[in-house]
Parts: C-alpha cells; sequence; structure tokens
C-alpha cells in the first residue's frame, strides 16, 4: 500500500508541477512590443500636464477604424507635436518624441523617426 501511495503523490507532484509551469507561460501579459520605451505613471503625469498647458490648435483627423495602440504606426497626414526642451518630464526623455491629443483627449507618444506609437495616456 505505501508503494502506491508513493506512486500516487509522486504523479500528483508531476501534474502540479506541469500546471504551475503551464500557469507561469500563461501568465505573460506583453502590453507593449519588445524594445519600447516604457513611461512610468508617474512620468504619464508629467506629460499629460505639459499636454494640458499648451493646447494644439490643429485637429487631429485619423482614418476611419484606426485605433491608437502601442506598436500601430500613426498615419503620416497627422502632424506629430514637438515637447519643449526646457520642462522637466519626470525623467523621461520626451524631446526625444513627438506626441498626438486625439479627439477623446488621450496623449500618444511617437517615436518621430518610424512613426511608431510608443505610449497612450489616458
Amino acid at each position: 500500500m505505501n508503494k502506491h501511495l508513493v506512486g500516487a503523490a509522486g504523479a500528483l507532484a508531476l501534474v502540479l508541477g506541469a500546471s504551475a509551469a503551464s500557469a507561469q507561460t500563461s501568465a505573460v501579459i506583453v502590453t507593449q512590443p519588445s524594445g519600447y520605451v516604457t513611461v512610468t505613471p508617474e512620468q504619464q503625469v508629467q506629460i499629460q500636464r505639459y499636454v494640458v498647458q499648451r493646447p494644439v490648435t490643429a485637429t487631429t483627423v485619423l482614418p476611419r477604424g484606426f485605433a491608437p495602440v502601442a506598436g500601430a504606426v500613426m498615419p503620416a497626414d497627422v502632424e506629430l507635436q514637438t515637447f519643449s526642451t526646457d520642462a522637466a518630464y519626470g525623467g523621461f526623455d520626451a524631446p526625444s518624441y513627438r506626441y498626438v491629443v486625439m479627439p477623446d483627449n488621450q496623449t500618444v507618444l511617437v517615436e518621430p523617426g518610424s512613426r511608431r506609437i510608443i505610449e497612450v495616456i489616458r
């Protein structure tokens, strides 16, 4: 009987170990493409404060169905705004990036060379 109990315990440990391993791999959630900059919540507040204090006069018109998400490419006809070099952004190098204020007041950070969206601040 002891042999059966040890065998059952070993099988249970094997099943639980496999479940834990699969749970670890399935729990990984990627929110941004690799290689993209992460903007901390504190930096987002600083950036949003900067954007709100400097209203943009241009109207952003997006193609029908375009959704601004990290990794997407901002359409070429959308005007990108620049950050001032004399403002503080909580350690984020904002002047290296551009931004777009969306019609719903979201701020979209864009890498200027590729026009890829790096962050959407709500």
